[in-house]
């Protein structure tokens, strides 16, 4: 099941990456796949997917290698922070987990950057609550009809 979710999203994402306007922050689906990894899968499972998913995503990106994969890392940890303190079935819990995994694969790739002495790139905050609006539908969409598994 994982290899054919992995397939659809690279998929998914090559006719959106050809069909999406150009300067318009895209969906980030390897964003969707991780938190749907790191809700079906325990976090010592979750964890290194998000973050090998991260790196398939710098490799196809011809990006800088680890910038992905230690944002998605971020993200699935903080995912995993936020669902144990939240009910992650009820709509609140949903979307607060869903932020917070959001801001903190932002907040990787800002670290990485800092890190890194790189120029920080320049984002509009609507850039990111673009990105942010576009993907939340696509993740929701994603847990409605993949239902998760009782984690331990």
């Amino acid at each position: 099941m994982m290899g054919i979710l992995l397939l659809f999203t690279l998929v998914l994402s090559g006719f959106l990456g050809a069909l999406w306007p150009q300067g318009l922050m895209a969906p980030d689906l390897f964003l969707v796949l991780a938190l749907l990894y790191a809700r079906s899968l325990p976090y010592y499972l979750g964890l290194p997917w998000a973050f090998f998913l991260g790196l398939v995503q710098d490799l196809l990106g011809y990006g800088l290698l680890g910038l992905h994969a230690v944002g998605l890392l971020s993200a699935s940890y903080a995912f995993y922070a936020a669902s144990r303190r939240l009910a992650p079935g009820e709509t609140p819990g949903v979307l607060f987990s869903f932020l917070w995994a959001f801001l903190a694969k932002w907040a990787g790739y800002f670290l990485v950057a800092y890190w890194l002495r790189l120029e920080l790139p320049s984002l509009l905050p609507l850039d990111l609550f673009l990105e942010g609006l576009f993907t939340l539908p696509l993740l929701l969409l994603a847990w409605r009809f993949l239902p998760s598994p009782r984690r331990p």
